[in-house]
């Protein structure tokens, strides 16, 4: 919990540093589809944990957040392009993301998986596999 706190203040205050002055809305990209970290809710707006994590960066770097939604096979090509000026997205830090854009410290660590070479012996029956697909 204290990293969590400690990632968050620092995406605070570097947020605040790079916008002050220049801007006063920033763009927060997302998907809306991963709850419990972002949702659309009834009222058809963004909501869940990551809405209320950059709502309060944006509150204690004393800017607005604007909230975008996009698919998240475009959510990357998104950014770079310009539509929005962050993801909050739930995003892994991956080589290959980290090519394209640039990330700050994780705000919240990876889930603990289990991974098994496909050459070894074991018996996958009764077990649960799960993947998301048209990720990177």
């Amino acid at each position: 919990m204290k990293i969590l706190l400690l990632a968050t203040a620092t995406v605070a205050l570097t947020a605040g540093a790079v916008f002050a002055g220049s801007h006063s809305v920033v763009r927060m990209g997302t998907e809306g589809a991963y709850p419990p970290y972002n949702f659309i809710n009834d009222d058809g707006e963004v909501d869940g944990f990551e809405r209320e994590l950059g709502d309060e960066l944006c509150a204690r770097a004393e800017l607005t957040c604007e909230w975008v939604t996009n698919d998240w096979d475009s959510i990357i090509p998104n950014l770079t392009s310009g539509n929005y000026d962050t993801i909050i997205a739930g995003m892994s830090i991956t080589n290959e993301r980290d090519e394209v854009i640039d990330f700050t410290q994780d705000y919240y660590p990876p889930t603990a998986s289990r991974y098994v070479a496909m050459a070894e012996d074991v018996d996958l029956t009764g077990g649960v596999i799960a993947a998301q697909t048209n990720t990177i």
